[in-house]
């Protein structure tokens, strides 16, 4: 699956967040999209996901719309923007990702108890299956949420800085699992500040300040001199300088 942005414009508190943006991130590939803060990388995966409104702009998955794409799509939302005193089970949140398999009133079924526990398993989670979420540590509770998208078996994984607050343990097992889906034909997009990680995880990169800057393979852009334009650029009005 391969995501397609086109010309993706969003306005937030009435200033442009991102104006413009196009990229492309293929399958079988991590792409990470870097900038500085404010830069809007996380507008971008929100918009797409339709948690934002925005001015104008297409997605698309394979040449087809988003929408009818949805099903496949997973996305991992940064993890302090989540209720963590929500009373519930890690593997029930485990089990939401298979909701998109399952018709509304079903109870879950073998093949959803298995994907459920697999998951758990990939992660390392199966002996913490029963733990309510709050008692999880940092680098727990991510690898749940990405266990709720591997359960979900999605084709598309959109993921919001997943490396902040965790344990390198944890930053190897998620970076290595990221690596795999991607080998087996996943697009996987992370948004991510970690210039180190990035360059071991991603094979293609998208440069951001609000505008693309540039993207490509993640030899060609991880450069000195694209860095420099992006982390230097400064867009104060964007309407009036487009």
């Amino acid at each position: 699956m391969t995501l397609s942005v086109r010309d993706l414009t969003v306005t937030y508190r009435n200033r442009p967040a991102i104006h413009g943006v196009e990229f492309e991130a293929p399958s079988g590939s991590v792409t990470g999209v870097i900038g500085p803060n404010g830069a809007g990388k996380s507008t971008i995966l929100k918009a797409v996901m339709g948690l934002l409104r925005p001015d104008s702009g297409t997605i698309m998955i394979d040449g087809r719309p988003f929408e009818e794409m949805r099903r496949s799509v997973s996305y991992l939302p940064q993890r302090l923007a989540l209720d963590w005193d929500y009373p519930a089970q890690v593997r029930e949140v485990v089990a939401m990702g298979r909701y998109p398999h399952r018709r509304f009133g079903r109870r879950p079924s073998a093949a959803d108890r298995m994907a459920v526990s697999d998951a758990l398993k990939r992660v390392g989670l199966t002996e913490l299956a029963t733990r309510q979420i709050g008692e999880l540590s940092g680098g727990q509770q991510q690898r749940m949420l990405l266990a709720r998208a591997l359960a979900q078996e999605a084709s598309t994984l959109l993921l919001d800085e997943p490396f902040v607050g965790i344990d390198a343990a944890t930053v190897a097992l998620l970076t290595g699992l990221l690596i795999d889906l991607a080998t087996d034909g996943a697009c996987v997009v992370v948004v991510n500040h970690d210039l180190a990680t990035t360059s071991t995880m991603c094979t293609y990169a998208v440069l951001l300040n609000q505008r693309v800057i540039t993207q490509g393979p993640i030899d060609a852009v991880l450069t000195s001199d694209w860095l420099d334009q992006t982390y230097a650029t400064r867009f104060v009005d964007l309407e009036s300088s487009s």
